[in-house]
């Protein structure tokens, strides 16, 4: 009877085991909790550690789309639309005109979902901060549609 008790024990947690989260709590989010946690609206506060002479918000939708409205060379905000996907914690996205964001980002969304950290994936990595906010109207409104591929996007 003891060594049945011993063997259903080692059984529980032969299966418990392998359904424990390897997160130690150092910010890295699974597949499922940066896509659950990126979705909402964000304005870039920080870019590679300075202040950044333009503008940029992002709406992260549920349904893998977003709209990105920044002014950088213009008056005026533009809005640039398309699509994003999570594998790991690397963020990647196409423009609704199909070319591909530049590079992909590691994400990390703060514990308290209070900032948006990426960390691009290239040669000389950038990174930008995002805080969580809500795209004032008056940007969506005079945000025209996105243009041609000659302004540089800021994803």
């Amino acid at each position: 009877m003891k060594s049945i008790k011993i063997l259903a024990l080692a059984l529980l947690m032969f299966v418990a085991l392998p359904s424990c989260n390897d997160d130690k709590g150092g910010g890295k989010n699974s597949v499922s909790e940066l896509q659950k946690n990126i979705v909402g609206e964000w304005q870039l506060t920080d870019w590679n550690g300075a202040a950044q002479p333009f503008d940029v918000y992002v709406d992260f939708n549920e349904d893998g789309s977003f709209e990105l409205y920044q002014r950088v060379y213009e008056l005026n905000y533009v809005l640039y639309t398309g699509t994003y996907s999570i594998s790991g914690d690397i963020l990647t996205g196409s423009y609704a005109d199909g070319t591909n964001w530049k590079c992909g980002y590691k994400g990390e969304v703060a514990e308290d979902k209070s900032t948006l950290t990426l960390y691009s994936q290239e040669d000389v990595s950038l990174v930008s901060v995002y805080a969580s906010t809500t795209i004032p109207e008056d940007v969506k409104a005079e945000a025209s549609e996105t243009r041609s591929g000659d302004v540089e996007r800021f994803l």
